[in-house]
């Protein structure tokens, strides 16, 4: 028996991976993220609404999806305390599209940027247009990135660490010729996604209905496939097949979790378990152990897309149940799904509609709990406030990468922990945990 530990870099943040080995196998995995930040204690004893400016600070790339959550879990609080107020069309439209933006820009450079490089290494291709810094196909996803990046600060005012949203509303009032140069970006990054990742127009892809998309398919979403299904990735990285989403991506997902059945989901199920982080007694990670009825879940692109029933990523769950392949290739369908969905809800942003509705509020005596839950790129995040006389008496952040990598508990393994069990070397455990999409500085808030 042996162990062997590494640090990861080229992610948010960092993690380390300590694996234990027998017989050529490992046989134990813990993933621990080894810093600690405090968001939730530096909220403490704040005004209220300091939490739109300083959540979004969580995290460089998911910012958007903190802030939107803030708002909506302030907004609860004001509905349960009897506070009569609505968000027009406009404001929910705008929120939903800067979401969906958000992880676009997140998803593109995640694949060429951070999972690429090692999924090439593994499966042994050696090709200059991908190398890191230098590569062409690197350059042009980072530039395909940005157009992202440039459509979100056009529409939001900044990008990143914007707190446009407030409860009520956005703070945007957008002239006609702000939507259609972000529309004419978002335009650009379609050609990108059809040209090199998917090498067919993405209407195209998505009235594939049956397997024979991979007859259709092209560009690098191929090149990826036929060289995960060489390598036997359709077997590695497979976990326990419980999927949760608690938010929504309007008209297509909605809140659900996946054991043995789909059900609706309730948030007040969840529970935090600290034994195995550094908070509790025998702790290797800051992370919690989030736990739905008790039971470690999966959140992100595969139970969105599970959820959605969308039918290729079906097809490879029923083949590969949730292996690496299938992980991977629901990431790379969004980009498609939500390009598209993107550029109809910019199209029907009706620029006469009021922004924001002031919620008729005493903030200095506001009190009471709220929730408030989005779709970030990683999955399910959540935030929990409870406010007494305008003031945050606790703050409560569950993040997607809390859900797939946080530890174990008395009970069960985590997520990406369970997913590395039995396998053969250290290069797939690494790409195997790549996969969830790491990002340690959320999981660490």
């Amino acid at each position: 028996m042996r162990i062997t530990k590494k640090l990861l870099t080229r992610l948010e943040g960092e993690v380390q991976l300590k694996l234990v080995w027998d017989e050529g196998k490992i046989k134990d995995a813990f993933v621990i993220v080894p810093h600690f930040r405090g968001f939730e204690k530096v909220l403490e004893g704040k005004p209220y609404l300091d939490a739109l400016v300083i959540t979004p600070r969580v995290c460089g790339i998911c910012g958007h999806a903190h802030l939107i959550a803030s708002a909506k879990a302030i907004e609860e609080v004001c509905r349960k305390a009897g506070i009569e107020f609505y968000l027009t069309e406009k404001a929910k439209t705008f929120r939903e599209i800067t979401l969906l933006l958000e992880i676009l820009q997140n998803h593109v450079k995640w694949f060429y940027l951070y999972f690429f490089p090692d999924f090439f290494k593994y499966v042994g291709v050696k090709d200059e247009d991908y190398r890191p810094f230098v590569g062409k196909r690197w350059s042009e996803a980072i530039k395909a990135s940005n157009l992202i990046t440039k459509a979100l600060a056009t529409l939001a005012g900044q990008w990143p660490h914007n707190s446009y949203a407030v409860p009520g509303g956005i703070t945007s009032d957008l002239f006609p010729a702000e939507l259609v140069r972000a529309s004419s970006l978002i335009k650009e990054f379609v050609k990108f996604l059809e040209e090199r990742v998917f090498g067919i127009s993405l209407r195209e892809l998505l009235n594939c209905k049956t397997k024979r998309f991979l007859e259709h398919l092209r560009g690098d979403a191929k090149l990826f496939l036929e060289k995960a299904l060489e390598n036997g990735l359709d077997r590695a990285g497979r976990s326990y097949a419980n999927f949760l989403t608690g938010g929504s991506v309007e008209p297509l997902i909605k809140p659900c979790v996946k054991k043995e059945k789909t059900c609706k989901f309730h948030p007040e199920w969840i529970e935090e378990k600290e034994d195995f982080s550094y908070f509790g007694k025998n702790g290797y990670t800051w992370s919690k152990a989030p736990r739905y009825r008790g039971l470690p879940y999966e959140t992100g692109p595969l139970p969105r897309q599970y959820f959605a029933r969308n039918p290729r990523v079906l097809y490879l769950y029923r083949n590969f149940k949730d292996s690496l392949i299938t992980r991977v290739y629901a990431r790379l369908e969004e980009l498609a799904i939500f390009s598209l969905l993107v550029l109809e809800k910019v199209e029907s942003l009706d620029l006469f509609q009021k922004s924001w509705i002031r919620p008729p509020v005493n903030t200095k005596e506001l009190s009471g709990r709220g929730y408030g839950i989005v779709e970030a790129a990683r999955g399910t995040l959540i935030h929990e406030v409870e406010i007494e006389k305008g003031v945050i008496k606790r703050y409560n952040i569950i993040t997607p990468t809390a859900w797939n990598l946080g530890p174990r508990d008395e009970k069960f393994l985590g997520v990406a922990e369970k997913a590395l069990i039995g396998l053969e070397s250290e290069e797939l455990a690494y790409l195997v945990l790549r996969g969830f999409d790491v990002c340690s500085v959320c999981t660490a808030h």
